[in-house]
C-alpha cells in the first residue's frame, strides 16, 4: 500500500479502522519543491492528496475512519473541496467518520471536520474561529520613496509619488497600494467575504445543531479550549485517540479489529499522540 500501513490490532482481521493524520495548513496544491530537500517533509493538506487517501481506504474496505487533524485552516476553495470529498465518501460507503484534534482545529480545519459524524478533541486543544478573513488592502499614504535593503522594503514620503498604469475594466486595479479604496469597493469585497461566512455559519448550524444567531452573536470567530468548545457544542467530547478508537469500534461492534494508519512522505507515523 502507498499511504497506509498496519498500526496495531489483529493483522488478519478484515474489520479495519483507519486513522488518517492531517497536519499543516490547507492549500490548493503544494508548490513543486522536488529539487529542494528542505521542503520534502513539509506537511500541508490539499484536496488531491485527500482524494488519494480516500481511494486507498475504499480499496481496503474500511469499516470506519478517524481523521486526526491539526491545522489552523487555510484557503476557502481547498477547504470546501476537502469537505465535499469526505462528505461524499462517507455517504457513498455508509461508514462513520470521526474527527479529532490533539492540538488545533480552527477556521478551515473546523470547516472540514463538519463533514464527519462526530468531533472530539484532546484536553487543552484549541477549536473554533468560525469566521472568514478577506485579503488586506494596504496602501501607501503619500509615499515618495520605495527602497529595498537587508531589512526589507522601506517607504519614505515628501512630495508624493505618482503611479501610472494601463488597465481596462472597472476595478481591474483593485488592491492598488498607491490609492485608497473607495467605499463601493470596500462594500463589494465585504459582500464577497459575507457570502463565504454565511455558508460557513450554515454548515456549522446544520451539522452541529446550533442556531445561526448563537453562532454569529455569541460564538463568533473566537477560539476556545476543549472544555469551552464542548460547552458551546462545537465538539462532542474531550477524548484522546485511544478513547476514540474504542468508541468507534463499539459503535461498529468490532471485536478483532485491525488499525491502519497513514504515512506521510513514506515515513510511517507510529506515534500519533504525545
Amino acid at each position: 500500500q502507498k499511504y497506509f500501513s498496519y498500526f496495531k490490532g489483529d493483522k488478519d482481521s478484515t474489520d479495519i479502522v483507519a486513522i488518517l493524520n492531517l497536519n499543516g495548513p490547507i492549500i490548493s496544491e503544494p508548490p513543486n519543491f522536488n529539487n529542494y530537500n528542505i521542503f520534502q517533509n513539509l506537511e500541508v493538506i490539499y484536496p488531491s492528496l485527500i482524494n488519494e487517501y480516500l481511494i486507498e481506504l475504499e480499496k481496503n474496505n474500511v469499516k470506519g475512519i478517524i481523521i486526526s487533524i491539526n491545522s489552523p485552516g487555510g484557503g476557502v476553495s481547498a477547504t470546501q473541496k476537502i469537505y465535499n470529498l469526505i462528505k461524499v465518501f462517507k455517504e457513498k460507503n455508509d461508514i462513520p467518520i470521526y474527527f479529532h484534534t490533539k492540538d488545533i482545529m480552527t477556521s478551515g480545519s473546523y470547516w472540514v471536520a463538519l463533514s464527519g459524524d462526530k468531533i472530539f478533541a484532546d484536553y487543552g486543544s484549541i477549536i473554533g474561529s468560525i469566521g472568514v478573513r478577506g485579503p488586506n488592502w494596504l496602501y501607501y499614504n503619500s509615499p515618495t520613496l520605495l527602497s529595498e535593503g537587508l531589512l526589507g522594503k522601506s517607504v519614505e514620503s515628501k512630495n508624493g509619488l505618482k503611479l501610472f498604469s494601463n488597465t481596462a475594466g472597472i476595478y481591474k486595479d483593485i488592491f492598488n497600494p498607491f490609492r485608497e479604496p473607495t467605499k463601493e469597493e470596500i462594500n463589494k469585497l465585504q459582500i464577497m467575504v459575507d457570502d463565504i461566512y454565511n455558508h460557513f455559519v450554515n454548515l456549522v448550524s446544520i451539522n452541529r445543531k446550533i442556531e445561526n444567531r448563537i453562532i454569529t452573536d455569541e460564538i463568533g470567530a473566537m477560539v476556545f479550549n476543549s472544555k469551552r468548545a464542548k460547552l458551546n457544542y462545537l465538539i462532542d467530547d474531550e477524548k484522546n485517540i485511544e478513547e476514540i478508537i474504542e468508541l468507534i469500534s463499539k459503535q461498529l461492534k468490532l471485536e478483532n479489529k485491525k488499525i491502519l494508519i497513514n504515512s506521510y512522505n513514506n515515513n510511517i507515523h507510529k506515534q500519533i499522540y504525545n
